[in-house]
């Protein structure tokens, strides 16, 4: 059977890419949206998805960090 996948993003690939090269890395969506050179919305909803999938967690300031058990 063939099931039909989502589209994989690749700037939220990118962005998962920095998280995972750059141990303990805090970053606001503006930053992340300078990295990976997308717009602050874009920044902001990838970042969205990946804290809504586990991967990332965002502190109090309002940062996104690495989530202990994300993978």
């Amino acid at each position: 059977m063939i099931a039909i996948a989502e589209p994989i993003d690749a700037d939220a690939l990118r962005a998962r890419n920095e998280f995972l090269s750059r141990p303990g890395l805090h970053a606001s969506a503006t930053v992340m949206a300078a990295a990976l050179d997308v717009s602050s919305r874009h920044a902001a909803a990838i970042l969205g998805s990946l804290v809504d999938e586990g991967f990332l967690e965002r502190t109090a300031e309002g940062e996104f960090v690495r989530s202990p058990g994300g993978k």
